[in-house]
Formats: C-alpha cells, structure tokens, sequence
C-alpha cells in the first residue's frame, strides 16, 4: 500500500523530517508513524500509535536502536519504498500484567525487581493446558528479580541479564536476575509469580507500578494487542543489528 500520510515521533528536530514533509502529509492520524532515533523513540511510539511504525535511527551513539530498518542518511530511500509500498507489516503481541484487579500493557518488558538492598524470594508458577498452576522453578527463586518479555524487549535488560534473544518466534522469556540462575525459560504458557520474601518493585517498560510486598502476586498473559512492525524489503539484517549489538 502506497503512503500520503504519516504521523512521526522523533528524539530531536533531524534535519531529514524537511525531506519527509516534502513527501507526505504530517498528521496525528497517520497511516503508518515514523519512529526517528533511539529504541526509547520506538517504545514511545508503540504506546502511541496503533497503526504500524517504521523505525529509523538518527545515529546517536549512546542509543543502540536495535529495531530500527536503517538510518536517517537513507531518508529518501526511505519515503520511496513507502510510496511505492515495498514493506511489509510484522504484529508482535503485548504483555499484559494483572496485578490486584488491574491491567497493563507490555511492549517490551514487565521486570520485578528487588525494592532494596536485599534480595527477593518469589515462586514462578505457570498454567498448563488443564488450566493448573505448576511450579516453573525449583522452589522459590532467590536473587534480584525477573524479567518477562518477548521478541520485540528480548534484545533490551533480558539480553543484558543473560536471557536470549528470539528471533521469527511468538513467545514469552522469563530470565531471572540472579547469581543463583543462569537459564531462561521460553514458553507461550501464562505465569503467576508470588512474592515470598523481602519487597519488591513492579514495573512495565520501565515505569514502576507498584511496591509488592510478601504474598503480593501478578499475571503475565500475552495480549491481544499487537504492536505493528514494518519491515523494508531491503532493510538492516539480523546478523547487522547483531554487530551493532555486540558493539554498543
């Protein structure tokens, strides 16, 4: 589908948005929203915006923009390929979180972390297909605290803790932040995490929700709620973002 109209979240005023309001019309209401700079562009975005977004780095060099197609430098390559509808669109489900009867919303990760310096002790629990809860870990879990995500957060604090990243996969990560745990659990299954020792911090994309303390406990679903990822037929590759990673 060929674009006229475009909505845009940027870090800064580039000079390549004169190029894009030469091209299309700039609107709230876009077809499609141009992220322009670093992955906390793109995360804003995906909360913003439900129509689908292309993500472009602007090149700074302290934002890794992992998800970004290519560079500001290609712009009118860029506004090219979406007039003459050489894209594709990617849906990545959301996390949900229930916790005391409320719901939010994930695009890249839901984190319980150790609210001071002592470490928590949570159980991890998952629900099988009889609907039964069973036990995920071994016991409870001793250690900082524990990340889920899923494709698209799966390169951020997961990656960085130890976790793996998925590539081409729908699923949920969960990665503990211990010294106790070096694995990940991959899975489509539904947790139940309760808190058993000590305090902790929920939080959803790294905005905290709320203090957990002993016998609090929260949901984590898949959602039905997808973020819309464009992909450009001749964008960055995977083994090109994963140099850059290795790099940052």
């Amino acid at each position: 589908m060929s674009i006229k109209r475009i909505s845009i979240v940027k870090k800064k005023s580039y000079s390549g948005i004169l190029e894009l309001e030469k091209k299309f019309q700039i609107s709230n209401r876009g077809e499609v929203c141009l992220a322009l700079g670093g992955d906390g562009t793109f995360l804003r975005a995906a909360k913003k915006f439900a129509c689908p977004i292309l993500h472009i780095r602007g090149e700074e060099r302290d934002s890794l923009g992992f998800h970004a197609e290519t560079t500001l430098s290609n712009i009118k390559e860029v506004t090219e390929n979406l007039k003459q509808g050489k894209y594709i669109v990617e849906k990545h489900s959301k996390l949900r979180i229930t916790f005391q009867d409320k719901t939010y919303e994930a695009v890249n990760d839901v984190i319980l972390f150790r609210a001071s310096a002592q470490s928590i002790h949570f159980e991890v629990s998952y629900y099988d297909d009889e609907g039964d809860v069973c036990p995920l870990y071994p016991g409870q879990v001793r250690g900082d605290g524990i990340i889920f995500t899923q494709q698209i957060g799966s390169t951020a604090y997961n990656y960085f803790s130890g976790g793996p990243i998925l590539f081409d996969i729908e699923a949920v990560v969960a990665t503990p932040v211990s010294a106790n745990y070096k694995f990940s659990i991959v899975t489509n299954k539904n947790f139940y995490v309760q808190l058993k020792k000590h305090s902790g911090v929920l939080e959803c994309d790294g905005t905290s929700l709320a203090k957990l303390h002993v016998g609090d406990s929260f949901l984590i679903t898949r959602s039905d709620r997808v973020v819309k990822v464009i992909k450009l037929r001749n964008g960055e590759k995977l083994s090109e973002k994963l140099k850059r990673l290795e790099n940052f």
